[in-house]
């Protein structure tokens, strides 16, 4: 495959994580509930708050059947109940986004969901693994020039490809999501795998995780995601879990994302530069860690040295016992006591 690409289309620093507080329509279509959401995303330190944008009747038919969950009504009538924020409240959210120093987005699930956004000076766009496959979505998106996340769940290689080849034909700037496609993901269908599987086909994109399994206590799963690579962390995120109407029961509350993103600025931090020797950091240590050579036992000034007239001890003050092939066979200039440091310029 020929296309060009922004290996890091989010502008991001090095080793930085983009972390996505996903608030799809949790906010049940309450705009006071989803600016305090806002405000909590924005105090967890999120990089950016994500919503959803669609309308029901032109997402889904009415007799498609709810597959998550306990649901048992129709995916239509679900999702009319969520479906009720238009254009000037999505301006609010976002320009509420603004004032509290946090990016708000939305994920469209149509052309005419997206040309909304687009209006309203969307920084990036979501592409949800369901919509991989609609072609002409993604080259409209594509064609606004600004940054694509795609997710990746349930599809197949040759999907992949065609929605990269799509995209990148107009707009370079695209990150690859993996995830799996089950609400909530159970731990073992996690296959957080799947980043390294990306990684090696897609060496030159940036990619991430849309994770959906429930949250552990200690937010471990997003942090593993890190450590295989992953430099975009997505999760659902709600108010309370016990809310009902939309994804809650599978969604981190407040305290869990804060939990997460803690997890995340810790790798930050820890993750440094890859570079392998003494660092300034160590140098201390080193110093005072390491051995040098001293006399085992008194040594008389014209002596040769042998190997049992030598030790190895603390500090790293003098020659390394690395070099102790430079000790052993050469006479003493001076008179040695045990412990003394023997340097270079006592032996001859």
């Amino acid at each position: 495959m020929n296309y060009e690409i922004d290996s890091n289309p989010l502008s991001l620093r090095e080793n930085q994580v983009f972390v996505v507080a996903e608030a799809a329509c949790n906010h049940m279509c309450d705009i006071d509930l989803a600016k305090v959401m806002i405000d909590e995303a924005a105090e967890a330190g999120a990089d950016s708050i994500k919503f959803q944008t669609y309308k029901s009747e032109r997402m889904v038919t009415k007799n498609a059947q709810a597959y998550w969950g306990s649901e048992t009504m129709s995916q239509q009538e679900y999702y009319k109940r969520l479906d009720r924020f238009d254009k000037e409240d999505y301006e609010e959210l976002f320009d509420y986004c603004k004032s509290k120093n946090i990016i708000g987005f939305s994920t469209p699930f149509s052309i005419e969901d997206a040309v909304i956004l687009n209006e309203l000076n969307m920084k990036l766009f979501k592409i949800p693994s369901f919509e991989i496959i609609d072609l002409e979505l993604l080259e409209c998106v594509a064609k606004f020039g600004k940054p694509i996340i795609l997710s990746t769940g349930a599809s197949t290689f040759e999907e992949i490809d065609n929605a990269i080849t799509t995209i990148t034909k107009f707009n370079p700037k695209l990150a690859l999501m993996a995830c799996t496609l089950s609400y909530p993901t159970d731990y073992e269908n996690a296959n957080l795998m799947r980043i390294k599987t990306l990684k090696k086909r897609y060496p030159d994109f940036m990619i991430g995780i849309s994770d959906h399994t429930p949250p552990d206590e200690n937010m471990a799963i997003p942090a593993f995601s890190i450590g295989l690579g992953a430099r975009i962390i997505e999760k659902h995120y709600t108010l309370s879990q016990k809310l009902t109407g939309s994804g809650h029961f599978f969604s981190l509350e407040p305290k869990d994302l804060h939990k997460m993103v803690r997890n995340v600025r810790l790798f930050e931090k820890t993750c440094g530069d890859g570079f392998q020797g003494l660092s300034p950091a160590e140098v201390k240590a080193t110093e005072s860690g390491r051995k040098s050579i001293v006399a085992n036992r008194k040594i008389k000034k014209n002596q040769e040295i042998t190997r049992n007239d030598i030790a190895f001890k603390r500090p790293a003050n003098g020659i390394s016992p690395s070099d102790m092939g430079k000790i052993i066979g050469r006479i003493a200039n001076k008179d040695f006591e045990p412990d003394d440091l023997i340097k270079m310029i006592d032996i001859k």
